[in-house]
């Protein structure tokens, strides 16, 4: 067995025996070899040239050549140099990750020498060679731990970890951490693209929000803001980071936060709400407003917050009483004209009957005090299913020519007993007022509509002034005013809804200010009102004016068109058509008083047929309503066998009863009537087709 000599300095001991291996200089320092027993003496020191007094056995090659291969083998570089900064030790893989020539590779090799060759193969990067090489001499004469990471010309990425010695000198692990930094960086390029793509969704979502119609925002527990959207942060006239932040009754109106408070007590026990509410806002406008409250669960805190959608159904909510007013109004209208027919006959037998009673006695007592209260009594039943019709659309306005100031004087005389002595009734007119163009019933109900109204609004007595003038657009302007009660918003906005009344309990019917606005709309005019609690209340109605302002001219027309309708039935053979026989016996005195000779049928199959036999009949006067045949059946069918036969239509339905297409040429009046109107419908150029009129349809 070979033995090294005791005597033999420690480190040329290792070189010698290691001659042959250049790649493993004195590997003793890392395994600790340097203080063993069996190489060393116990007092040898292992720094300095030492003798050695034992012999290494040729056992411990075959461990060195061990050692050797296995540091060759791991996956990481490995450099020891010594406390005078020469090399004593590197492995394979470090002369491979270096890219190490085999004379630097050597024992002895001096760090200067190894970080020359690499400063000047850019392993530092740009700079002076000499700066670099003198920094990092300095730096590892510190003999300090360190750890750094170093990208190589190549690409190659290492990790860089130094240790001191404990008797001077470091040892340096190389680490290959290429492709764990692509890993990294390819993570992190995920990650920034993962950050861009929520950052444009977040900024997406953002602008949705802003541009959504609905007010969002959440609100913490506590009751703060965390998040809102442009919206409903201009419903407040602020931007969002003026209300981000702050508590929620801070922003809401005390009355809106007392009305919405309740909601967000349920939502905070985990139920969510939706819930309308009038929302009054700084600008003062008041809308209506849904709002969905929805708690924010999560499994570990509970409810941490609230999202809220607010939404503008304002319209909707217009839209909606527009559809429910409508939906009265066909009620309203089934029911009117259900019962006009009928009604409007009996009011026919009625009329028909103290017209001529009133003409026969001579007892003036008599007829001022019973004929005369009855008449109108019955006349006021007619203008009051008018007014029924009229309210539900049923009933065509028969516009005509009105003094509007004359018209008020003669509602002033019969309202005046009704509204009081403690009520002052005030009527001004302007020199200049027009004539109007309207209905004169329907204007004369409405006028004494509202004339009462404003005498109930005054319990104690006060003033209404009606006054007239002419509008700056051509119109008339008529105005009632009272100094009375006044009414809130809250009156003001439902007063022209079907049955609607402050003074149900005293039986009112809640249809006269619906029935003044449906006047004036179908009249071509427009009404409007003003009025707050203690400041009573204006209404306003602007009327159409008639073309011809002349008043002597209508009248002269007018008489024309009586004596010239007295001498069309004169002598005339008519034939009268009603199912009714009362109404049929009435009105056939009436025919026959003017002058008339009359015929009689029950219904239009039987008037065809004596159409058809008796050339002889020179008008027709039919009801609209019968069996078997009606009215505007009947006249088609006689239109057909005399295309210029004078035909008048009478009904005691609202217009949009009747349906069917009307020839041309044929008037429809409607009951009660008298023998003069029914001669004047006969003698009009309406009443007889001519070769340029046309059919008319009835819808």
């Amino acid at each position: 067995m070979k033995r090294l000599r005791a005597d033999c300095n420690f480190e040329d001991n290792c070189y010698q025996s290691f001659s042959a291996h250049p790649h493993i200089h004195s590997p003793f320092p890392l395994i600790g070899l340097a203080r063993a027993p069996e190489f060393c003496q116990s007092g040898a020191s292992p720094v300095g040239r030492k003798q050695m007094t034992a012999e290494l056995p040729e056992l411990e090659y075959s461990k060195l050549d061990i050692l050797k291969a296995g540091l060759d083998r791991i996956d990481q570089g490995l450099t020891l140099f010594g406390a005078d900064l020469k090399l004593i030790f590197v492995n394979a893989r470090a002369c491979k990750l270096l890219d190490l020539p085999a004379e630097l590779s050597r024992p002895g090799t001096s760090f200067e020498a190894m970080v020359r060759w690499n400063a000047m193969r850019g392993e530092y990067g740009p700079g002076d060679v000499e700066t670099m090489v003198a920094e990092r001499v300095r730096a590892a004469w510190e003999f300090r731990p360190h750890t750094l990471e170093r990208v190589r010309p190549n690409g190659v990425v290492l990790n860089v970890s130094g240790w001191p010695l404990p008797d001077g000198g470091f040892a340096t692990v190389y680490s290959d951490i290429t492709a764990q930094r692509r890993r990294e960086l390819e993570l992190e390029r995920r990650i920034l693209k993962r950050t861009e793509e929520l950052r444009q969704s977040e900024e997406r979502l953002r602008l949705i929000a802003n541009e959504v119609p609905a007010g969002i925002a959440y609100v913490d527990f506590s009751g703060v803001f965390r998040f809102v959207n442009g919206r409903f942060a201009r419903a407040y006239q602020k931007q969002p980071d003026e209300i981000i932040g702050r508590f929620e009754r801070e922003i809401l109106s005390p009355e809106t936060w007392a009305h919405v408070e309740p909601y967000f007590e349920k939502a905070a026990r985990g139920e969510p709400q939706t819930f309308d509410t009038p929302i009054r806002f700084p600008d003062g406008r008041t809308l209506e407003t849904r709002t969905l409250l929805r708690p924010d669960r999560s499994a570990a805190q509970g409810i941490s917050g609230f999202y809220v959608l607010s939404v503008n159904v304002t319209r909707e909510k217009m839209a909606f009483a527009a559809l429910l007013q409508a939906q009265r109004m066909e009620a309203l209208g089934q029911l009117s004209s259900g019962i006009a027919h009928d009604f409007n006959n009996l009011l026919t037998i009625i009329l028909g009957n103290l017209k001529p009673l009133w003409e026969r006695i001579e007892d003036e007592h008599l007829r001022r005090d019973m004929l005369e209260p009855a008449i109108r009594a019955t006349r006021r039943g007619t203008d009051l299913m008018r007014r029924l019709l009229a309210v539900a659309r049923r009933q065509p306005v028969s516009p005509a020519r009105v003094d509007v100031p004359e018209c008020i004087r003669d509602i002033a005389k019969l309202v005046r007993p009704s509204i009081g002595e403690d009520t002052q009734l005030v009527l001004k007119f302007a020199e200049n007022t027009p004539v109007a163009f309207v209905d004169p019933a329907l204007l004369e109900t409405s006028l004494i509509n509202l004339v009462i109204n404003a005498a109930d609004a005054m319990n104690e007595g006060g003033t209404i002034v009606i006054e007239t003038a002419a509008g700056p657009d051509g119109s008339v302007l008529v105005t009632v005013a009272d100094n009375g009660a006044g009414m809130d918003e809250a009156v003001r906005s439902r007063i022209f809804d079907p049955f609607f009344s402050t003074k149900s309990a005293e039986g009112r019917s809640g249809l006269g200010l619906t029935m003044v606005q449906g006047f004036t709309s179908d009249s071509g005019g427009s009404i409007c009102v003003e009025s707050e609690p203690g400041q009573g209340t204006r209404f306003a109605l602007s009327l159409p004016q008639a073309r011809d302002q002349n008043p002597k001219n209508e009248e002269q027309a007018d008489e024309a068109a009586a004596e010239l309708g007295d001498s069309a039935i004169r002598g005339v053979l008519v034939l009268l058509v009603d199912d009714d026989e009362e109404v049929r016996k009435v009105m056939r005195r009436d025919l026959v008083a003017a002058g008339a000779q009359v015929l009689e049928a029950e219904n239009g199959a039987e008037a065809l047929e004596l159409l058809q036999n008796i050339p002889a009949i020179a008008a027709v006067v039919s009801d609209v309503s019968m069996p078997v045949m009606n009215g505007i059946l009947l006249a088609n069918a006689a239109r057909r066998l005399r295309p210029c036969l004078p035909i008048v239509l009478l009904s005691g339905y609202g217009a949009d009863a009747m349906r069917g297409t009307l020839p041309a040429g044929v008037s429809i009046m409607h009951k009660p009537v008298d023998a003069a109107a029914i001669a004047g419908a006969l003698s009009a150029p309406a009443s007889v087709a001519t070769p340029q009129s046309e059919d008319r349809v009835l819808v």
